[in-house]
């Protein structure tokens, strides 16, 4: 079997206790209303692993016509009539996807975790810096339904940051400290789905080991959310897509982002971009290797926050807010230039130095959010 190179393993997550007899009660209603409206409550101490492993194959994106979408937007689409994904300027690949919001979940990335699930069905994914030097993967879904989601792990204090692009969005994540959880209890425009409150809404499985054992499918979770927070609109769209490639744009082949603790490297294939980590292909728990039409990398700051991990190591605060360089890399070309979002509630814009929007390929984009105390290595 496959291995990825070690690293140093992270700790899990860190909740908050409650009695054990109020945890079993919440656990068994919950089980019987799963579709139930309901309020979502404060993390509590984690569920023990139940039931037995599932498995099955992630359906890979489908395949479609290349056209365009309008620039980001902080605020819901009115509408998908068009049938045109806003995260992937793509034909959804399902009808729903016209009338529901964004589902993002957040999934680990260190050893234990591979080989992970669904990533290759995610509209858009954001790597960004975790405690120990180490990153942790925040996953959007919304073109299309995955049947297998995972790792889920727990919250970061940048989720809101980024979620907010997306107007109303659905939530799913394993716990987290107090701290870890605040900016997201106190974001309204996010439906918060845990697992250590709500299991019914999780997996667990016994070929990946605690606390890398909870997955979830796209169906129970939009279930879960909707039965919370009914919501018919899609969401913003984050970047802008043109099917035509830049012209005089540099060729670029290779793309190495460096974390302190943590390697993510992107080859272009004649098609697409594909990953390794840690210098070894990534592969997932259906066999594919971990692939995205664009890759952007967003240089920025990184501040420290109040929040430790079990270690006593800082959890660091990425800085999504503001500007910064960004490097885009479509279709085997790179065009640098600057993000910008002045505010949380604005749409991040990706230009050129002369002002013009960077237009990604429409497809899958991964982005890596990297701390400007190093850059990107491109060949």
């Amino acid at each position: 079997m496959y291995m990825h190179g070690q690293i140093r393993q992270e700790a899990g997550p860190v909740v908050l206790h409650a009695p054990a007899r109020a945890k079993v009660m919440l656990g068994a209603v919950l089980a019987v209303t799963l579709l139930a409206t309901g309020a979502c409550t404060k993390a509590r101490s984690s569920v023990e692993p139940a039931g037995p492993a599932s498995s099955g194959p992630a359906s890979s994106i489908a395949a479609s016509s290349p056209s365009t979408a309008g620039s980001g937007s902080s605020s819901p689409s009115a509408s998908n009539s068009s049938g045109i994904d806003p995260l992937t300027g793509r034909p959804s690949s399902t009808a729903a996807a016209a009338t529901r919001p964004a589902l993002a979940v957040k999934i680990d990335n260190v050893a234990g975790a591979w080989p992970q699930a669904g990533l290759n069905q995610a509209d858009i994914v954001f790597e960004v810096p975790v405690e120990g030097g180490l990153t942790r993967l925040l996953a959007v879904f919304h073109s299309t339904d995955v049947p297998l989601i995972g790792p889920v792990r727990s919250a970061r204090p940048v989720d809101p940051d980024l979620l907010q692009l997306f107007g109303n969005t659905y939530f799913a994540f394993s716990g987290g400290s107090k701290s870890d959880l605040a900016p997201t209890n106190a974001a309204k425009f996010l439906t918060p789905m845990w697992w250590d409150t709500t299991p019914s809404l999780f997996m667990t499985r016994k070929d990946h080991a605690v606390p890398h054992q909870v997955f979830a499918s796209s169906a129970t979770l939009y279930a879960g959310g909707e039965s919370r927070r009914p919501l018919k609109t899609p969401p913003s769209a984050v970047f802008s897509y043109s099917a035509t490639a830049p012209a005089g744009a540099a060729a670029a082949s290779s793309i190495t982002a460096r974390y302190p603790s943590a390697t993510a490297g992107w080859t272009w294939s004649g098609g697409r971009y594909l990953r390794t980590q840690n210098g070894n292909p990534d592969m997932l728990m259906d066999g594919g290797q971990v692939a995205a039409d664009n890759v952007v990398v967003l240089s920025v700051s990184v501040q420290s926050t109040a929040a430790r991990d079990t270690h006593g190591s800082v959890v660091p605060l990425p800085v999504v807010i503001g500007s910064g360089t960004a490097w885009v890399f479509r279709n085997g070309v790179m065009e640098k230039g600057i993000w910008s979002r002045p505010a949380k509630n604005s749409p991040m814009k990706l230009l050129t130095s002369s002002g013009q929007v960077i237009a990604l390929a429409p497809g899958r984009t991964w982005v890596e959010v990297l701390p400007n105390s190093t850059q990107p290595v491109v060949k």
